[in-house]
């Protein structure tokens, strides 16, 4: 029999639960979840990552990107963690403000994804914890009691909000890429554009706004920016972060490595990611490269910043006219091309 993975480990907990109303935060699309929801009177989904949002709603299921979107006390919450800490434990704390009272937070994770901490974590929040063990993942849950610690549950919430960031002065949150401060490859590429872009183009895998801020800011001229990006949390902070010059900004809510882009753009700034979840993948953004190139227009330019280690040269020579190295520096570089 197969190892189950944790989201296995959750929604077949939640099965034998069977509560009347369900919520699961960072839900993924799976088998079990019509089953879930045959079994509760109301089942709500959160996911904020548009390929998983995606998956859902092809099952025929609705999903919301945000908590806030919903108003429903529950009888259960399920959570599968983020990749982030503080992201992780904010989510706990708007559970427990969400739960019925003797509700119960359901948590599913991988050893090597920080299943122990988190265990601990929801026990000095909830003050009770009952939890096990298989395929090398942790499940453990905890209900709503008055052993909570309301002053440990403001403290999660607070720090998982977004907020104006002193690093680099823009609106951002725990969880979002490089949330805290402007990424090594991100600057690099900011030190090495033009301050001279024109007409129509494109920030792709935008994150909370950086590199959009940065343009706008310093390329008066522009005349419409797209700005495109698979997290809605991190999309919404762009959107404020770019308030300014809202009239020239347009936002996609979109996967990059399967949604049809914009098309003849002038010009793209792109740092593609090259990870899927916790999991690092080199092709994904191989994949978003490469179909930035092919929506340039004849003679649009794109900057790309990657780590050195990632050959992204030779599938934009595929794809473009021109393709150089502008700069190779603290272990990343930015490539410039022209279709």
């Amino acid at each position: 029999m197969p190892a189950m993975s944790a989201i296995d480990l959750l929604y077949h907990a939640a099965i034998d639960k069977s509560p009347a109303r369900l919520l699961i935060i960072n839900a993924h699309a799976h088998d079990l979840l019509p089953i879930l929801s045959e079994k509760c009177e109301q089942l709500d989904l959160q996911q904020h990552f548009k390929h998983e949002h995606a998956a859902i709603q092809k099952m025929g299921m609705n999903a919301s990107a945000n908590l806030s979107s919903f108003d429903a006390s529950y009888g259960s919450i399920l959570i599968l963690p983020s990749k982030n800490k503080q992201q992780t434990l904010a989510w706990m704390a708007e559970a427990m403000q969400r739960l019925e009272e003797n509700g119960t937070i359901l948590v599913a994770c991988a050893n090597n994804h920080g299943a122990k901490a988190y265990e601990s974590a929801l026990g000095t929040l909830a003050g009770n914890i009952l939890s096990r063990s298989k395929s090398k993942c942790r499940i453990f849950s905890a209900k709503k009691r008055s052993s909570l610690d309301m002053e440990l549950l403001a403290q999660w919430l607070s720090a998982g909000q977004a907020t104006t960031i002193s690093n680099h002065g823009l609106i951002a949150q725990p969880g979002l890429f490089s949330w805290d401060h402007a990424d090594v490859g991100s600057q690099l590429l900011i030190d090495h554009l033009p301050d001279n872009f024109l007409g129509t183009g494109i920030d792709l895998c935008c994150g909370y706004g950086l590199l959009s801020e940065h343009l706008l800011r310093r390329s008066p001229d522009i005349d419409q920016l797209h700005m495109l990006e698979a997290d809605r949390l991190a999309l919404d902070c762009a959107v404020k972060n770019t308030v300014q010059w809202q009239q020239k900004v347009q936002t996609h809510w979109l996967d990059a490595t399967h949604d049809a882009l914009p098309e003849k753009l002038d010009w793209i700034v792109c740092n593609p990611p090259f990870h899927t979840a916790q999991q690092r993948d080199v092709e994904l953004g191989k994949t978003i490269v490469q179909r930035a190139c092919q929506s340039l227009k004849r003679g649009g330019t794109i900057y790309v910043v990657a780590n050195r280690k990632l050959a992204y040269e030779r599938l934009m020579q595929a794809e473009l006219k021109q393709c150089q190295t502008v700069i190779e520096a603290n272990g990343f570089k930015v490539i410039k091309g022209i279709r």
